[in-house]
């Protein structure tokens, strides 16, 4: 089975990210939530519309990495940092005495966050409007490649709303996954 990967990057002024990311995760999550679901319709920043999954538990999941997202940009100083949405497929793995199963990863959504701060109220204006158009872009780009690439689905093996599990991960703000990978690897090397 091919995993697709898709990657986006989004440069907004630190007070927008919350609501961009948010926006794009419950974008993605809606449309691999397949069965019946309850569309909810939300609203960011002063004209962006999208559509999720009007679930608590999901709405929770994503809250909580959103905010874990916020606290690393803030906490660590950093301006970038990276959040990962990845959907698997739980197969039956047979073990030398023992069956077990894993999960094998069909989908991942890469978004790359750039952040910057500003300190002056009246460039906040221009940076709305940024906010606003990248989040339409991201929007509509994900959108365009649920559409597109249809064909790494795994067959749907059961009637839960969402058959797939997804998993939802931050990278540490200042460093990203590649240096922190370095540093597992090889100790001592910043």
């Amino acid at each position: 089975m091919d995993r697709k990967v898709v990657t986006q990057t989004l440069q907004l002024e630190r007070r927008f990210v919350e609501p961009v990311v948010a926006a794009v995760l419950h974008t993605i999550l809606f449309h691999r939530c397949f069965g019946n679901v309850s569309p909810r319709e939300s609203r960011i920043l002063q004209s962006v519309t999208y559509a999720s999954v009007d679930s608590a538990e999901i709405r929770a999941a994503v809250d909580a990495k959103v905010g874990e997202l916020m606290q690393g940009l803030s906490a660590g100083g950093g301006s970038r940092s990276q959040i990962t949405l990845t959907f698997t497929e739980t197969k039956p793995r047979k073990a030398w005495f023992s069956k077990t199963e894993e999960e094998i990863c069909w989908e991942e959504w890469v978004l790359n966050i750039q952040c910057s701060v500003c300190t002056v109220a009246s460039e906040l204006a221009p940076l709305l409007a940024s906010a606003e158009e990248q989040a339409k872009t991201a929007i509509f780009a994900v959108i365009q490649a649920m559409d597109k690439n249809k064909d790494h689905i795994p067959l749907i093996a059961s009637s839960q709303s969402n058959p797939f599990p997804f998993h939802i991960t931050v990278a540490p703000a200042t460093g990203l996954w590649s240096s922190m990978l370095k540093r597992a690897m090889r100790p001592g090397i910043a």
